[in-house]
């Protein structure tokens, strides 16, 4: 699976509770049905199917028009090896940025604000409350960094000496900085309700300098399995994190229309070695195949949780 998500990476990347729970209805909640999701079984219980013997997908995204297709020969024919205007730049920036930061806990905040013990758990309780009523969805929802302008910092890179840039566009989080048609959890439909993506694409631009967009959705599947959970200790102890949330419980809410799923994807625990890693600081399950999940993935394609 890792070549799967690594050539829908190359194929975008080339082609360029205090809170009142009010429903917004300026968001926009059109997007492809979650399969129906087979009945939870204990976690650690399932084996993983073998993904040597599994075919290779053909994702079936559509890119923007150009000289590439979204398959392996036709990215080795039109990008043999480094450009040469790559090795010319020299110098380019890794634009690392989303909202992750409004936690500052570090990079992998939204993971870790659900494990309980870890700095980030212990911040988020601190400056938002509990995950269970107060989940990353809400800190979506409240982060707008209005202090954030492209075409200023672009300016600044380009004296700096940068030629090219890198930029965030979907962090393991699955949340899109542009006005996504595929994924409703954008930064244009919820949060600071801007096309970030597209303020750089024009700040790059005007600078000179080339850009390219980067994907983490690899882990995305398994790094967000930590919001299926729930605390092992104190007050609140087995109150499920808002993981486990469906389409159906966002009725009269804010977040009305929008599928958490399509977020945190869905709960694998049931598969052995996901548990585990769910709890660990690093590393990622053993591969293999969800096999009694392979209506989700197939369903999920166009949105990215395929990694």
């Amino acid at each position: 699976m890792r070549k799967i998500s690594t050539l829908f990476v190359l194929a975008i990347l080339l082609t360029v509770d205090s809170y009142a729970q009010k429903v917004d209805k300026n968001i926009k909640s059109g997007h492809l049905p979650v399969p129906v999701i087979p009945a939870k079984l204990p976690p650690d219980s399932v084996s993983l199917g073998d993904s040597k013997s599994f075919p290779e997908v053909q994702l079936g995204i559509p890119i923007a028009r150009g000289p590439f297709e979204p398959n392996w020969t036709s990215i080795e024919k039109n990008y043999p090896g480094d450009p040469q205007w790559l090795r010319d730049a020299k110098f380019g920036i890794w634009v690392h940025f989303g909202p992750q930061a409004s936690g500052e806990s570090g990079d992998w905040y939204a993971r870790k604000m659900y494990v309980q013990g870890t700095r980030a758990y212990d911040n988020h309780l601190k400056k938002y409350g509990h995950p269970s009523a107060y989940g990353y969805k809400e800190v979506l929802r409240d982060w707008n960094p209005k202090q954030l302008n492209p075409a200023k910092l672009a300016r600044i890179y380009q004296d700096a000496g940068a030629r090219f840039l890198m930029i965030q566009g979907v962090h393991h989080d699955n949340f899109d900085l542009w006005d996504s048609q595929y994924q409703p959890w954008n930064s244009v439909n919820i949060g600071p309700k801007r096309d970030i993506i597209g303020e750089w694409a024009k700040a790059a631009r005007a600078a000179g300098i080339k850009f390219g967009v980067t994907f983490h959705h690899e882990y995305t599947w398994w790094w967000w399995q930590t919001a299926f959970g729930s605390d092992t200790s104190g007050v609140k102890k087995g109150v499920p994190y808002d993981g486990h949330l469906t389409l159906a419980d966002g009725k009269g809410k804010w977040w009305q229309g929008l599928d958490p799923r399509l977020l945190y994807g869905i709960d694998l625990r049931e598969y052995k070695g996901v548990e585990r890693a769910a709890k660990s600081p690093w590393s990622p399950p053993p591969a293999g195949i969800f096999s009694r999940h392979l209506a989700y993935d197939n369903g999920m394609r166009p949105t990215g949780h395929c990694a």
